[in-house]
């Protein structure tokens, strides 16, 4: 399997955003128990793909992953909304 450029990460994280955008504005439309259902849903779906995807090995670092991601992205969208608020990540070796 070959590597992709950063043209094709790019645009295959673009599709991606862009349908989890549409989806989670139509659920936050319908309301706090659609957006609810929403977010956990596409976490227990991740949950899955790791599980099938990966070896049991791979669990742990592809969840680290995931979590580290999931706060980069916490903190982004806060900073954008103007929350002044820092998360503070503690990694144990």
């Amino acid at each position: 399997m070959s590597q992709m450029t950063e043209e094709e990460v790019t645009q295959r994280s673009k599709v991606i955003v862009d349908f989890l955008t549409d989806l989670n504005a139509q659920a936050t439309e319908a309301g706090i128990d659609q957006s609810a259902h929403f977010y956990t849903t596409v976490a227990y779906t991740l949950g899955s793909l790791i599980g099938l995807d990966f070896k049991p090995v791979g669990y742990g670092p592809m969840f680290a992953t995931i979590l580290e991601s999931l706060t980069d992205g916490l903190q982004v969208g806060a900073q954008a909304k103007g929350v002044e608020a820092t998360f503070i990540k503690i990694v144990r070796d």
